[in-house]
């Protein structure tokens, strides 16, 4: 009798603790500060480039981000000291048309600069060449690979270039819209996930040319994979991102903001979010999934 009775005490114990750690706490953040954000990734295609310029949003804001109105920007190539300046389509987004497929070169060293009333944000990037893709291909599993159900798959054929050094972003596109969660952010080290260079100019791991569908693909869709040689600190960036995204559970860190490239030559007090890069890229054609 004793030993029940101690046990219905400890389970009402229990049952308080337990309540006791799902009460509201209300949190003083302060104010939030308003930072300029840059998105900056440039390709040397003759494609349409894009920069975004917004303002950052306090944390417990789930409202889309504001566009920003900046007085120009563009991208100086500093081999030749041509500057390409791009023009405002709306509030916060920007364009440029590449008149030619080498106005971008391979090798050489490029500046974004953004004016900004009396401030002037700068960075600089240097654009590797891309590797190659040979194809894409699709097979129906009965376990799909890595834990996933039955279906279409595709894989990437694709090797690393030659020469240890080389960092890549796989981007994903189904049904022409590009899959963007954080568990679609696939990066890569020569043609691996860490660094060595033991498979250097091989093809790429099997957990980076088989692991581009979080579900299959259903008959008729179509699947596009963009390969992006990016430079080492656009691969940290990505990294970054991914682990501040994928930042939940018990053991959890507080987020905090992903360090730019991009700083305010007037004003060094003046801190920034986003990132400049310069990309080399390759696309695969489509493929239509039988």
């Amino acid at each position: 009798m004793k030993n029940f009775l101690y046990q219905i005490s400890l389970l009402l114990t229990l049952s308080v603790f337990v309540s006791s750690c799902e009460d509201a706490i209300d949190l003083d953040l302060g104010n939030p500060v308003s930072q300029v954000v840059i998105d900056a990734v440039i390709n040397q295609t003759t494609d349409t480039q894009w920069i975004y310029v917004s303002k950052s949003s306090a944390y417990l804001n789930n409202g889309q981000a504001q566009g920003y109105l900046v007085d120009s920007l563009g991208i100086l190539d500093t081999l030749n000291f041509v500057f390409h300046k791009f023009q405002m389509k709306e509030s916060g987004k920007y364009f440029f048309v590449p008149p030619a497929a080498n106005t971008f070169q391979f090798g050489q060293t490029y500046q974004l600069a953004v004016f900004d009333k009396q401030n002037t944000y700068v960075s600089e990037s240097k654009l590797n060449a891309p590797t190659s893709i040979d194809s894409l291909t699709v097979k129906y599993e009965k376990n799909g690979p890595f834990g996933g159900s039955e279906g279409n798959y595709i894989t990437l054929w694709s090797k690393d270039k030659v020469g240890v050094g080389d960092y890549y972003w796989f981007k994903l596109y189904r049904n022409d819209s590009l899959q963007s969660k954080a568990s679609d952010i696939r990066i890569a080290i020569d043609n691996s996930t860490t660094p060595g260079g033991n498979g250097d100019g091989d093809l790429f791991i099997i957990p980076i040319r088989q692991n581009f569908s979080s579900r299959p693909y259903l008959k008729n869709e179509t699947a596009r994979i963009e390969i992006l040689s990016i430079t080492p600190e656009m691969y940290l960036y990505l990294n970054l991102i991914n682990t501040q995204l994928q930042n939940v559970g018990l053991f959890a860190v507080p987020p905090t903001n992903v360090p730019t490239n991009i700083i305010c030559i007037n004003n060094p007090q003046i801190k920034l979010l986003g990132f400049f890069c310069m990309a080399g890229k390759v696309s695969s054609d489509k493929l239509v999934i039988p």
